[in-house]
């Protein structure tokens, strides 16, 4: 398996695959009173009162703006993003998500050995290898997915 492959396989891991800890795992059988709910107390974001819809949209628009910033013209941007993703239920949003995630699939297969290597740039002017930016990304799923669980957890 080359390294293509392999950050493949642990992206669809991440994103949906693994039975125990992936981002869409996660958001199964969510109803709205859930998604929607927010923790008493948050510090965050300006734009986020600590709920799971709040946490999709971040991550929906992360995948989008990075791979506009690294693989794009730049044209997306958190600024942007409330023309292309709105917060509205869960089932939109995830499809927003899925849709989203299949951008940054398809960059991704686009990848060679090679292209690895290179730097691309990434949100905020930072640079990094192609393979360091989708191990980041295949991250923050993860990193996500179990904000989602606890909240989840605590909700209840």
């Amino acid at each position: 398996m080359d390294r293509v492959e392999l950050l493949l396989a642990l992206q669809k891991r991440a994103f949906e695959k693994s039975h125990w800890h992936s981002l869409i795992g996660a958001l199964k059988d969510l109803n709205e009173r859930l998604f929607c709910w927010k923790p008493e107390t948050h510090a965050g974001f300006e734009w986020m009162e600590g709920s799971i819809r709040d946490i999709v949209f971040h991550v929906t628009g992360d995948k989008l703006v990075q791979a506009s910033q690294a693989f794009g013209d730049g044209s997306v941007t958190w600024e942007s993003m409330t023309d292309l993703i709105r917060k509205t239920g869960v089932e939109s949003m995830v499809e927003d998500l899925r849709a989203a995630h299949d951008r940054l699939i398809e960059a991704l297969e686009r990848q060679t050995e090679e292209s690895l290597d290179q730097k691309v740039r990434t949100w905020g002017g930072k640079r990094m290898t192609a393979q360091e930016f989708f191990l980041m990304l295949i991250e923050h799923d993860l990193y996500h997915a179990g904000q989602i669980r606890y909240i989840r957890n605590i909700a209840g």
